[in-house]
């Protein structure tokens, strides 16, 4: 009988030492497992961000390029009464036939479209539009804070070098929206900051 409690006893440390080993590399699996999936985030969330950053400065870019910034709305007095500015400005404008194209961040579902200057203070549910359209230049997967149109104007005829080429630089801060399953650490982690500056071409299509 004493040899068989023996044997007993034997085999119960074996299983001890077998589920430490076991739980080790459980836990070590998972903590890889984590951290795969956490890059994974990380990875979906870097993509998200340069997306949205691309398609904003890219569209701008265009509009920027191929059109007329309407600069002399700009030095208007009613753009002085809003307190902007000569040079620094939170809406972009682009010349067309009857009215100017008006770029600027407004909360979606609003009615009238009109650019909302509260979104500098509170990006939710606030998107860079062009005004009267459809043309969403964000997503709801980001948030845009802080966003800058700076107007180099040179109000001289005599274009005749890159020095005097009129240029707006766009500034902003871009971030992941405020997901259910993203903590606070990893939506800090993803704000970034752009800025870029475009050149408009000296000659144009006066078809645009």
């Amino acid at each position: 009988m004493k040899k068989n409690i023996n044997k007993i006893w034997f085999t119960l440390i074996e299983m001890i030492v077998a589920i430490t080993i076991l739980s080790i590399i459980m836990l070590s699996v998972f903590v890889v497992y984590s951290n795969i999936i956490n890059i994974n985030k990380k990875l979906e969330l870097s993509r998200i961000l340069q997306e949205n950053s691309r398609n904003i400065t890219e569209s701008l870019a265009t509009e920027i390029r191929e059109s007329w910034v309407d600069y002399s709305i700009y030095w208007t007095p009613w753009f002085k009464d809003l307190n902007y500015t000569l040079s620094w400005s939170n809406q972009l404008y682009i010349k067309q036939w009857a009215t100017p194209k008006i770029y600027c961040m407004i909360k979606r579902w609003a009615t009238p479209q009109v650019c909302d200057d509260n979104c500098s203070l509170d990006p939710k549910l606030c998107y860079l539009w062009k005004i009267g359209s459809d043309i969403e230049l964000s997503d709801d997967r980001v948030e845009i804070n802080n966003l800058s149109f700076y107007i180099s104007w040179k109000p001289n005829s005599d274009i005749t070098n890159i020095d005097k080429e009129w240029k707006v630089t766009i500034v902003f801060d871009l971030w992941i929206a405020n997901w259910k399953w993203l903590n606070q650490s990893m939506l800090d982690s993803t704000k970034i900051h752009i800025q870029t500056t475009i050149s408009t071409k000296l000659y144009k299509n006066m078809n645009n």
